[in-house]
């Protein structure tokens, strides 16, 4: 193939990634997402401080009430991010219509509890009104993600159309803000009452228990198979080897299944149940860091005799250790490099695959599904995820990434140290 084809293909594949990883409801969703990292990233710190593989620690903690503490916390943050997504989802959203996110967000928690499931019981001859918490976690994710989307979309819509009570100019902003919101913001509430309404006259009760058993559940099976995540996965390298930022774009897509999937996972590591998932973002995370390329780099470093791999080998590394692929991807170049197309493209989907299966067949633990921290190393990270055993397995992906690298790299420096010692007796020559 031609570079002239290679540009080509570019041109025609950039347009429509970006216009999917650009879109408003895709930003508005991964942005929202992104904004939760905060209390998402302490649920995970908090099951891991609960769940350290200690045995005296574990009894520590206990005896001295800081479990109990620690669970609370991780209520309110692992089992609480259905309404954490609610809001941020609502907000983000509202955002890229350049419209204030105040009302949309109130209308989204009205919203989302209006279709949620009450209970009344009666405790000391008092009615006690009660909402289940299983709704508000990992298994209302999705609900949360659909309720917030279509309830600010339905509200910035009905504002932009007019059907606005507008206040004289003499009015405070403030007060002509809330009375402008007024006839969208009804209309949504209204319309959701209806929906709760027609969930209740169905075998499902609710619009949580639908979405939970026609979306939610089927989607985290796509995200549940090795093979649709080997796919997907080397379809995003194939767009890095065209310059395309594939993780973005697959996150994009994928990233409200996989949130919802760690979800699970961490609730249940925190509760020391049996962990539900094998897959994940963290399980993803966990075994791809730096593309698979981390071995590449190392191999650079230790073993080069080119001045130009040696030299990128000490730029790469350290980054590469930490998560940060840009410069070896960009410094190599990895684009549109084909002397290094098929490890590049597929080392990923040979690092997932050999994790599956030996997490499959016991030799390796699952992982707790912790929200991935950036630049978080290879080993610390296997170690957050709930077991040494990870860290190992981490460790000994890299070597097997150096040897499947290595026959491309020898090649690719041998040729650059040619070119080198050409160069310099040609400048030897020159000078004499």
């Amino acid at each position: 193939m031609s570079k002239f084809d290679i540009q080509a293909i570019t041109k025609r594949l950039a347009p429509t990634m970006n216009k999917i990883q650009k879109s408003k409801l895709t930003s508005g969703i991964t942005g929202g997402m992104m904004s939760a990292l905060p209390v998402t990233l302490f649920g995970s710190f908090a099951a891991l401080f609960l769940n350290f593989p200690i045995p005296a620690w574990k009894t520590f903690i206990s005896s001295n009430g800081i479990a109990s503490v620690v669970n609370t916390g991780i209520l309110f943050s692992t089992n609480f991010l259905a309404i954490v997504f609610l809001l941020t989802i609502a907000c983000s959203y509202a955002k890229q219509y350049k419209e204030d996110a105040t009302i949309p967000v109130l209308l989204s928690v009205v919203c989302f509890f209006i279709v949620t499931p009450i209970s009344v019981n009666k405790i000391n001859n008092a009615n006690v009104t009660s909402i289940p918490v299983e709704w508000l976690g990992a298994k209302g994710i999705f609900s949360a993600i659909i309720i917030s989307v279509v309830a600010t979309r339905l509200y910035i819509y009905f504002k932009q159309k007019g059907w606005t009570i507008k206040m004289p100019s003499s009015v405070p902003p403030v007060v002509s803000t809330s009375f402008s919101g007024l006839v969208p913001g009804f209309i949504v509430i209204i319309l959701f009452l209806f929906v709760s309404g027609i969930f209740g006259a169905t075998s499902y009760k609710t619009m949580h228990a639908f979405i939970y058993s026609f979306v939610q559940t089927p989607l985290q099976g796509v995200g549940g198979n090795i093979i649709s995540i080997i796919l997907l996965w080397t379809f995003a390298q194939i767009l890095w080897f065209f310059g395309i930022h594939g993780t973005l774009v697959i996150y994009s897509v994928v990233l409200p299944i996989f949130t919802a999937m760690d979800a699970a996972q961490l609730a249940a590591y925190s509760a020391g149940q049996p962990l539900p998932n094998i897959t994940g973002r963290a399980f993803v995370s966990t075994y791809t860091m730096s593309a698979s390329a981390i071995g590449f780099a190392l191999l650079m470093l230790l073993f080069a005799k080119s001045k130009q791999y040696k030299t990128l080998g000490k730029l790469s590394t350290v980054p590469a250790l930490f998560g940060i692929s840009e410069p070896l991807v960009f410094g190599t170049p990895l684009v549109l490099n084909f002397r290094f197309a098929i490890p590049f493209i597929f080392m990923n989907a040979i690092s997932l695959t050999i994790a599956y299966v030996l997490t499959v067949i016991g030799l390796v633990p699952r992982v707790a599904g912790m929200q991935p921290v950036s630049g978080m190393p290879i080993i610390f990270s296997g170690l957050m995820e709930g077991s040494w055993k990870i860290s190992v397995l981490q460790v000994l992906l890299v070597l097997l990434q150096m040897v499947v690298w290595y026959p491309f790299f020898k090649k690719a420096d041998n040729e650059a140290y040619e070119t080198e010692q050409k160069n310099s007796v040609s400048e030897k020559t020159v000078t004499v």
